[in-house]
């Protein structure tokens, strides 16, 4: 019996070595890896990949993209399956990140925004299915600010939740938009239809609006950061009076938003050990 139990636990350690191993070798790869890449990498029998690859998809650790094999259905006009992290993973390295160190590193991004246009800006993120501001940075003549660090953005009304939302999985926008959507103004929507067309919108796009939505006489605009691995889960944005938003010219402000989200990416993925080396 005590011989059985040894070669037990064996195993299992062998199974998560193998594991661990493949998790390891899809995130050094953001753009995903083929089955074949896998197999020649990881030196295993085929029938092993493939069984650590079905485990790993059930358990959400490894998602894959293609409608094809894993050989490829060229002739179907199907592309080749390729391997990426799952979102199980992706949240765990969001979980790993330090929002002490996030708040040091972006306050010179925010400065910079909040600079250009004498408005204020902030950095939100998603923490489990909340979006919560994190830092803000204001311009003198707003001293008091319009949104505090760890006030919880609304998915279906917030510039900054919708950019986060827009470029999660589906399944999170089933999750968060499954319980009653306040009407916090007249022009909120509070339909999981239109709010999820608007996500589809602002993902082709990469920009977000609050249009009075939350409060009458506020707008803001994000933009949303991509790092490698773990995906959207910081979102940078301008907020202001509506009067004010308007002075301004939109694309200028959508184009020192996006160079801002590039720059955050770069920062957090380079400081943090998101980029996958």
């Amino acid at each position: 019996m005590e011989g059985e139990m040894t070669t037990d636990a064996a195993g299992g350690r062998d199974l998560l070595e193998r594991q661990l191993q493949l998790i390891e070798l899809v995130a050094r790869h953001p753009a995903g890896l083929s089955f074949s890449e896998i197999h020649s990498a990881l030196g295993l029998p085929k029938a092993t990949v493939h069984r650590l690859l079905a485990s790993l998809s059930k358990a959400d650790c490894i998602n894959f993209s293609g409608s094809g094999s894993d050989d490829g259905d060229v002739a179907a006009g199907k592309g080749r399956r390729h391997y990426v992290l799952g979102g199980r993973i992706r949240r765990l390295l969001g979980s790993a990140v330090d929002p002490d160190q996030i708040v040091l590193l972006s306050q010179v991004v925010l400065h910079r925004l909040a600079e250009k246009f004498k408005e204020t800006a902030f950095l939100s993120m998603l923490r489990e299915d909340r979006v919560e501001t994190v830092v803000m940075v204001t311009p003198a003549k707003d001293a008091h600010g319009f949104v505090n660090p760890g006030r919880v953005m609304p998915p279906h009304a917030a510039a900054s939740a919708k950019a986060i939302f827009a470029f999660r999985s589906e399944h999170e926008w089933d999750r968060v938009l499954s319980g009653p959507l306040p009407a916090l103004t007249d022009l909120t929507l509070t339909s999981p239809t239109l709010v999820k067309r608007e996500y589809r919108s602002i993902k082709q796009v990469g920009i977000a609006y609050c249009r009075e939505e939350i409060d009458r006489g506020l707008m803001a605009i994000a933009a949303p950061v991509h790092l490698p691995q773990i995906g959207v889960i910081y979102a940078v944005s301008i907020v202001a009076p509506s009067n004010r938003i308007r002075e301004h010219d939109e694309e200028l402000v959508e184009a020192a938003l996006l160079e801002a989200a590039n720059e955050l990416s770069s920062i957090f993925s380079d400081k943090l050990g998101t980029d996958g080396k």
